[in-house]
């Protein structure tokens, strides 16, 4: 849970994920290469936890938790809000967390290509509009696999998406962010009637140049 500013909350959590980014950038190129254009989104998305796991620097100053059980009560019962696919907990508070949503883009089916952009924001960033996801945090985290690495592809069709539907995503449009060598981003701000939330996409070649 956040008290206090919330402006001061939004930083740390920018602080602390641009240093998983710089992490990020220099494990992905030894992960992707593990997997091909036909790989399973939950693969791609462990073997990156653990490597983040395993990170000397992680180690010492976060706990990362892969396929994290998002629970509430309701009505007297405790329910299962969903599995976020990472979180990342750097106090000892366990209601403030980095919550990391990932999904495949760009990947050819037998059935044709398919670019995923829709499913990427219907069934990724739609869990932090609607709360499913870090219902009181002010800050989360989408990653898009690139399966044929071509990002920029992927990138237009993703703000495409967001752009088609800023109503529902309750979002102006995008904004971009500088490229960290291989690794596209910009970020979407999301006027909760909860609480505002700034997500930062990153957008991830399987095979970086």
């Amino acid at each position: 849970m956040i008290l206090g500013n919330s402006s001061i909350w939004v930083e740390r959590f920018q602080d602390i994920h641009y240093q998983v980014v710089a992490i990020i950038r220099d494990i992905w190129p030894s992960c992707g290469r593990r997997f091909d254009s036909q790989s399973g989104e939950n693969k791609i998305t462990d073997q990156l936890a653990l490597m983040l796991q395993r990170h000397p620097y992680s180690r010492q100053h976060w706990l990362i938790i892969p396929q994290y059980k998002s629970l509430t009560d309701f009505n007297g019962d405790v329910v299962t809000k969903g599995f976020i696919d990472f979180v990342l907990f750097f106090t000892l508070d366990q209601e403030t967390y980095i919550s990391y949503e990932c999904k495949r883009l760009n990947v050819q089916f037998p059935s044709g290509f398919q670019t995923l952009a829709d499913k990427y924001v219907d069934e990724g960033v739609m869990r932090y509009v609607s709360a499913q996801y870090a219902q009181e945090l002010p800050f989360g985290v989408m990653i898009g696999y690139v399966l044929d690495s071509d990002t920029p592809k992927a990138l237009n069709a993703v703000k495409q998406q967001i752009k088609n539907k800023t109503g529902k995503l309750l979002c102006p449009l995008p904004m971009d962010l500088p490229t960290i060598s291989f690794i596209h981003r910009f970020s979407t701000i999301h006027n909760r009637p909860t609480q505002k939330i700034e997500i930062e996409h990153l957008l991830l070649p399987l095979q970086p140049t």
